[in-house]
């Protein structure tokens, strides 16, 4: 447990960091004073002055910040002075709140790139018509991916995880669901041979028994099943492997957009969040995940992976015109260039602290959903 939360806080380290260094970065190139760069959501628990700047530690280990002076100041003394944020033209401000995201973006290309050249340069995805880049080879295929699997189940004491794809069974290659349906009840209470593989190709050989009397609501195997179109991208040429990690994340993030805007949806449809919070996994959920990659057999390769997708979504999160993201922010300073006016200074902090409780609000939501999922 211990290891799992020290590395999950190092992953956690990871992201704030160079999020906020972005912005810090940016601030310091156009001369504004940094205040305060914070970790974590106040109040604070230890804070120290390093160059003019409080480093600080904060109670709620979920985020991060750095506070310029000026920023969300209406003091028109702090509003006149040369190193503050509101003096500056409208678009360096923006390029300071757009360096989180950049940085993100960043990380995240990084180390795909060095998780794509531990896998030979090969990527397997979701089919929604991934980029393709300067004839990247793209083979189409159908697959069974184990959407879930049921605690105290034949499945998760086979050491079957969800996310898995289910390539063969009993020699025998498959891609639709509904075969290893049939073949599972055609072997109830009888070992079958699964042969699986994870998002980083990693094959292992699994045996496992399905039940001949499963619990209501469950089948033999304890699992929840689709079939799913991948795409398997394979970069070969010098500046294809040069563009992998780009590219890897261009798909990605298209992939994400996607399935926000389906969970968007269904929240608005349903007038709940409970759509959101069930899809959504906040800080347990991500520990817990974080728990399932230490047990793989080589897990560096898979947590740099999880690092990096963090990053990614991270950073498409932050975009996203909402109050107190750096989307909002940037919102805002686009008002301000068009108008050529700002929006008053409490007015605007004032909607922003809206928009800041609604996110805690969710992230309460979500946590206690991860602990429902996780231990009930």
């Amino acid at each position: 447990m211990l290891l799992t939360i020290a590395v999950f806080a190092i992953a956690l380290l990871i992201l704030v960091l160079s999020h906020e260094f972005g912005h810090f970065i940016m601030a310091k190139k156009f001369g504004v004073k940094v205040l305060e760069f914070g970790f974590g959501i106040p109040p604070r628990i230890w804070g120290k002055k390093w160059g003019g700047t409080l480093v600080s530690l904060n109670f709620l280990p979920v985020g991060g910040f750095v506070r310029l002076l000026g920023e969300d100041e209406a003091d028109k003394k702090v509003l006149q002075d040369k190193g503050s944020f509101a003096v500056k033209p409208v678009w360096q401000r923006i390029i300071m709140v757009a360096a989180g995201v950049a940085m993100n973006l960043l990380l995240a290309v990084v180390l795909f790139y060095i998780v794509l050249a531990a896998q030979g340069f090969k990527a397997r995805l979701p089919l929604l018509i991934p980029f393709n880049f300067a004839g990247v080879t793209q083979v189409e295929e159908s697959a069974v991916l184990i959407a879930s699997v049921n605690p105290n189940s034949p499945a998760q004491a086979a050491g079957i995880k969800a996310g898995d794809q289910v390539t063969a069974v009993d020699g025998a290659t498959i891609s639709e669901s509904q075969q290893l349906s049939d073949i599972t009840k055609q072997h109830l209470g009888e070992k079958i041979t699964l042969v699986l593989s994870n998002e980083q190709g990693e094959k292992k050989t699994v045996e496992v028994m399905p039940r001949q009397n499963p619990p209501e609501g469950e089948g033999p195997l304890g699992i929840g099943m689709s079939t799913v179109k991948v795409a398997n991208l394979s970069f070969e040429t010098p500046s294809q492997k040069l563009a992998s990690g780009v590219v890897h994340s261009y798909n990605l993030t298209t992939y994400s957009v996607a399935v926000l805007g389906e969970i968007i949806s269904s929240a608005i449809k349903a007038k709940d969040l409970e759509p959101v919070s069930g899809t959504v996994v906040g800080p347990f959920g991500l520990a817990n995940l974080t728990r399932e990659i230490l047990k793989m057999d080589n897990p560096l390769i898979p947590y740099l992976s999880f690092v990096a997708l963090l990053s990614l979504n991270l950073a498409i999160i932050n975009i996203l015109p909402i109050p107190a993201l750096d989307g909002g922010r940037i919102f805002f300073l686009v008002i301000e260039g068009i108008v050529g006016k700002r929006v008053k200074p409490n007015v605007e902090r004032l909607i922003h602290a809206a928009g800041m409780v609604a996110l805690l609000a969710l992230i309460i939501l979500v946590t206690f959903s991860d602990i429902k999922k996780i231990f009930f």
